[in-house]
């Protein structure tokens, strides 16, 4: 007897995990931040990982909970990629010749590779307007009918 559970339940539930560590992560951050801050250090911020261990995804969603704002570099072999933060929210992304969501699909697709986050302020506008969690949606049902 097998039991069909709906992907939507399978996905909020692995996001709620990932959602509760990262805000964890975030709150330990940001008491260490305060303390540092008070006593008159310079604070920074370093993020960076294995897409074999941590998943684009996953990546994404660290950095939004965070508001981060810099550039997030994805380097799989010889190609590389950027999505562009502000405030949080992907605002732009680059990848083999693509921009903009097209770039963000082939990204999330990939299995091997590195990342690292680059925290510096942006002034570029805003070229992405749909939030990660609709592309992240697209992309899975575009992989779903493949």
């Amino acid at each position: 007897m097998s039991i069909a559970i709906p992907i939507w339940v399978l996905v909020s539930g692995f996001m709620g995990g990932v959602v509760a560590a990262c805000l964890i992560i975030l709150l330990r951050e940001r008491k260490r931040g305060a303390a540092a801050d008070s006593a008159g250090a310079n604070t920074s911020f370093a993020f960076s990982g294995n897409l074999k261990h941590t998943s684009l995804l996953d990546a994404i969603q660290f950095l939004e909970i965070g508001q981060r704002e810099g550039v997030l570099h994805i380097y799989s072999g010889r190609r590389k990629g950027y999505l562009t933060f502000c405030k949080g929210q992907v605002v732009d992304g680059f990848y083999r010749n693509e921009i903009g969501r097209e770039a963000i699909f082939q990204m999330l697709a990939l299995e091997e590779g590195d990342f690292y986050f680059e925290h510096k302020k942006i002034t570029q506008p805003k070229l992405i307007t749909d939030s990660m969690m609709d592309i992240a949606f697209e992309w899975d049902a575009r992989k779903g009918g493949q």
